[in-house]
Parts: C-alpha cells; sequence; structure tokens
C-alpha cells in the first residue's frame, strides 16, 4: 500500500515536472517569435528611414518588452510627451491630490498640450529638480530632466516603465491617480490622433511634436493600445531629424500600424 501510494506520488511530480518544462518552454517559445516578428516588421522601417527613429513596446501577455533603434545608443528630447512625466510626478508628490486649478491645467496640459498649462505645473512639480526626481522614482535611469522640460531627453525604454505603471500596476501611482492619467490621455483633441492612434480605435496617449535647431522636427508618441482581441500593450515611439512634421508623423503611424496585428 504505501509502496504504491510512493509510486503514484513520484509520478504526479514527474508530470508536474514536465508540466513545468513544457510551460516554461512555450513562453520561451512565444516570446522568441513574437521579437521576431515585431523586429522584422520594424527593421523595414526603422532602416530604411532618414530620421533617427526608435521603439519599444511591453506585451504583459508575454511580460517582456521589446525594442529597435536604428541609433541604439541615442537619447531623444521629449517635447509634448514629458507631460505625462510632470502629472505623474506632481501626483505622487501631492499624495494624488490636485487643486481644481491644477486640475483644469492637467486637462489642458494633456488633452490640448498647451504649454503655458505645463509651465505652471512644471513649476508646481519643482521645475527641473522636481522632474529629475520623478524621473528617478520611476527608474527611469535614462532619463535627463532640463530646465526647459521639453528639452528632457529619454528613451522608449525608459518611457515603457513610467507607462506600464499607469497602464498596468503600480507600488508609486494609486488606482485613482493611474485612472486620472488614463482618462486625459483617452481625450486628446484631434490634432493629435497620430502615431499610437494609427493602429487602433482603443488607445491612450500623449504626442510630442517640436522643431529643433540641427534635430529638426522632433516628432514622438507614446501611450497604450488594446487591441481588438483583447489583448493590450504599452508603446512607445521616439524620433528625431525628420524633414517635416508630416514625415515623421508618417514613420510612426507606419511602425504603430505594423506592431497592432503582431500583438493582437
Amino acid at each position: 500500500m504505501r509502496s504504491s501510494r510512493h509510486q503514484r506520488l513520484n509520478r504526479r511530480k514527474v508530470v508536474l515536472f514536465i508540466l513545468i518544462i513544457l510551460a516554461a518552454f512555450w513562453g520561451i517559445h512565444h516570446f522568441t517569435a513574437t521579437s521576431s516578428r515585431l523586429k522584422a516588421a520594424w527593421n523595414k522601417i526603422v532602416y530604411t528611414s532618414n530620421n533617427n527613429v526608435a521603439i519599444a513596446v511591453y506585451s504583459p501577455k508575454t511580460h517582456r518588452t521589446y525594442t529597435s533603434s536604428n541609433v541604439p545608443e541615442h537619447k531623444f528630447h521629449m517635447a509634448s510627451t514629458v507631460k505625462v512625466s510632470i502629472l505623474a510626478g506632481l501626483l505622487v508628490k501631492q499624495n494624488g491630490f490636485l487643486s481644481s486649478h491644477q486640475s483644469s491645467l492637467a486637462k489642458q496640459m494633456i488633452e490640448a498640450s498647451d504649454n503655458d498649462s505645463t509651465n505652471k505645473l512644471f513649476a508646481d512639480l519643482g521645475g527641473q529638480e522636481g522632474l529629475q526626481s520623478t524621473f528617478n522614482e520611476f527608474g527611469m535611469t535614462d532619463s535627463t530632466a532640463n530646465t526647459s522640460w521639453g528639452l528632457s531627453t529619454t528613451t522608449p525604454k525608459d518611457q515603457i516603465k513610467l507607462l506600464n505603471n499607469i497602464f498596468y500596476k503600480s507600488n508609486i501611482l494609486s488606482s485613482n491617480s493611474r485612472q486620472y492619467i488614463n482618462n486625459l490621455m483617452s481625450n486628446v483633441e484631434s490634432d493629435q490622433l497620430w502615431g499610437i492612434s494609427a493602429s487602433s480605435n482603443h488607445f491612450s496617449l500623449k504626442n510630442g511634436w517640436l522643431e529643433y535647431g540641427k534635430e529638426k522636427w522632433i516628432i514622438n508618441s507614446i501611450g497604450y493600445v488594446k487591441t481588438e482581441s483583447g489583448n493590450s500593450y504599452t508603446i512607445a515611439m521616439y524620433s528625431d531629424k525628420n524633414q517635416s512634421m508630416q514625415t515623421g508623423e508618417e514613420v510612426l503611424n507606419q511602425l504603430a500600424r505594423v506592431t497592432e496585428p503582431i500583438l493582437n
């Protein structure tokens, strides 16, 4: 009796071990297949562009971040995408509470990308020092704050860290703060409907655009996409040295369009 029970127990352990190995193998295979498909689709766009361009995407299905860039060590000026960091930092600083005036400014800053509103909230955050503290709080080690907030620098992969705190789970932002940022990013004005929004009708985004010196047009788009099948992902796309705003937008639109079917 005891020997029979012992044998059954051993068989169960063996079966369980085999199932664990198969699950791990499936996870690695799925990650590799997704990575290969994304890289193949992205690189046709990234490496045929005359501009500097980089993309990062996080999939909660694989718990992985995928990246591509034709300038791997390059840090991009954030332009208006930094406004999400400013709002997140201010919510953390003020324990999730904004005054009615600050709420009005935040709505203008995110939905209309209003710069005057941003200047006031940037000051409330503590300027450059407060913004750098925000980057540090969210583990954004490749992001550097500037006294001119739009000239702060970052990488797409760093932005994914912030976006994941907003759209998935966070030990830094409260659930109310996360939902508040999401709501604003889901209601941007129509002149911002490019970049991430090119791939889906279900998105939350903040775009950035700036004509600046040798970098010509800086065109960026960050946010969250929910696919038709119910999957989702966070995505950050940055570019500079675009000849025009329109050409920069089109590169990001192309990247967004090839990403969604793979992660759907």
